[in-house]
């Protein structure tokens, strides 16, 4: 099974529990996915007949900085809610998340 590593996360002093702050990490899961959108509109071969290999490489690692920044801006806003609901160790709750997914057979 591959982990990925997360260091702690510094949550916001003025998070809060409501509804703003539950659409925050929708709004950024959202900005994910357009990321993502953009990252696969830029396919190898189609830009591959205008820009030279080495631009590509380039335009797909600026791509892919772009996403890793939406990932990393979605789980600010999820450890922003949970720091709101009064949770500053979420290791109890992934470990139920993966036990769930490992009998849905999600690791295998």
């Amino acid at each position: 099974m591959k982990y990925i590593k997360l260091d702690s996360v510094r949550a916001f002093p003025d998070a809060r529990a409501n509804k703003e702050q539950a659409l925050k990490v929708l709004e950024e899961a959202a900005e994910v996915f357009g990321a993502w959108q953009v990252r696969e509109s830029y396919d190898t071969e189609t830009i591959g007949e205008i820009y030279t290999p080495e631009q590509c490489m380039s335009i797909r690692a600026i791509n892919d900085g772009n996403l890793l920044d939406e990932l990393a801006d979605t789980i600010t806003a999820c450890c922003n809610l949970s720091s709101a609901l009064g949770v500053t160790d979420l290791t109890p709750y992934l470990a139920r998340c993966e036990e769930r997914n490992r009998k849905r057979g999600r690791y295998e």
